[in-house]
């Protein structure tokens, strides 16, 4: 092992055991044994950001702009930049990248999701389709084209891609998501059938578990110990939350009694979801519902005044959730929708696919939903925190 992996492993230890201030020296001291090492600088700049220091990617700047020679940390600082919302920094970095080392289709990639991001679709498309067009095995720059069309409301002409990627790789979530989108634009039976929301999306109102009387006394002292563990002042930048905090680490390997409890009382409505679902046939849901399923990881988040989920996915689970410990009292307003849990649409704007189906969150609900849906939160508008426990469920074959 070098000295920078050890470094490093160090560093990630310490952010294991929230141990944040020695974590941060320990990824400043790996950084300076190797300064344009990627993922030493991204887990610098990231670490920093969620403890609120305003110049977060202060080290990755400087290394980037005495390495100019170096494309692959000037592609990493603007994704960082862009991660973070300078989406005009993030564009003028690419830009003189590939001024600078040609229009290399990778970095045309990157430049046209940021474009997307900025609404400039006809530009975003013109590099896309370059990249796309320069190396079209690779399914990242496929997959960004794609997303582009959809945007651009152009469904029938990427639903024959989406398919084909598809019969290559047909368990890809991302692109099970696109089929989605692209057959919901045009009238295609496979959007009902992919994203049958009174069948795939089901609450669970969770009893108390064993040594609590009720739910409302169980989720107090469960918001208790989660809150111990909510110490970060921001988000994870390559998170979807907005105005909040993630737990660091799974909370399956946590030991703490309480939480122990709340995984347990998830195991019997993943039970029940799996046995009112039926198994069988190519459907990507249902084809995957047999064997042992576990919890692969867990997580906690607190948003806060104006915080929401911006829409997306999960690639690594087969089964997602959301579980309320808290939520404020502007919830209960069916009219508003403040702080509710929705479906059905993308990542970036697509007319024609806005939220198509919403859950209210109450206090001790799981909400159970497939990993390759499109789901999102509206914000919450008022002071008081909504807390969820999170998790994927894989199956173990």
């Amino acid at each position: 092992m070098s000295e920078f992996d050890h470094a490093f492993a160090n560093a990630r230890a310490l952010l294991l055991q929230r141990r944040y201030e020695e974590a941060e020296r320990a990824y400043e001291a790996a950084v300076a044994l190797e300064p344009t090492n990627l993922d030493g600088q991204f887990m610098l700049a990231k670490l920093r950001y969620m403890r609120g220091d305003p110049r977060f990617a202060r080290d990755l700047a400087a290394t980037a702009a005495r390495n100019r020679d170096n494309p692959a940390l000037q592609q990493q600082f603007a994704s960082v930049l862009r991660l973070t919302g300078d989406l005009a920094g993030a564009e003028l970095l690419l830009r003189d990248l590939i001024a600078r080392h040609g229009a290399i289709p990778a970095y045309r990639s990157v430049l046209a999701s940021v474009l997307h991001e900025m609404n400039r679709l006809d530009e975003a498309r013109t590099e896309a389709l370059a990249a796309a067009n320069a190396q079209p095995d690779n399914l990242h720059f496929q997959e960004t084209f794609v997303s582009i069309l959809l945007s651009l409301g152009q469904a029938e002409t990427a639903l024959p891609l989406v398919r084909e990627i598809r019969r290559h790789v047909p368990g890809e979530h991302i692109w099970i998501a696109h089929e989605a989108t692209a057959a919901r634009l045009i009238g295609d039976a496979a959007y009902g059938e992919l994203y049958d929301y009174d069948r795939f999306v089901r609450a669970y109102d969770l009893e108390p578990p064993p040594g609590w009387r009720t739910a409302a006394e169980f989720n107090a002292e469960l918001a208790a110990r989660l809150n111990q563990r909510h110490e970060l002042l921001r988000q994870p930048f390559d998170q979807s939350m907005r105005a909040g905090t993630q737990t660091i680490g799974s909370l399956c390997d946590d030991e703490d009694p309480v939480i122990q409890a709340a995984l347990r009382a998830f195991l019997a409505p993943i039970a029940e979801y799996r046995a009112d679902l039926g198994a069988g046939g190519p459907h990507p849901l249902l084809s995957g519902n047999y064997g042992d399923a576990r919890l692969s990881t867990c997580w906690s988040v607190r948003l806060g005044q104006e915080g929401h989920h911006v829409n997306h996915i999960h690639p690594d689970g087969w089964l997602s959730s959301a579980y309320y410990v808290t939520v404020p009292e502007e919830t209960a307003e069916a009219t508003t929708r403040f702080g509710w849990i929705q479906f059905g649409e993308p990542r970036t704007p697509v007319p024609g696919a806005g939220p198509a189906h919403d859950v209210q969150p109450r206090v001790g609900r799981l909400v159970l939903f497939p990993s390759y849906m499109w789901h999102g939160t509206t914000a919450i508008h008022g002071p008081n925190a909504r807390m969820t426990m999170a998790f994927d469920v894989v199956m173990a074959r």
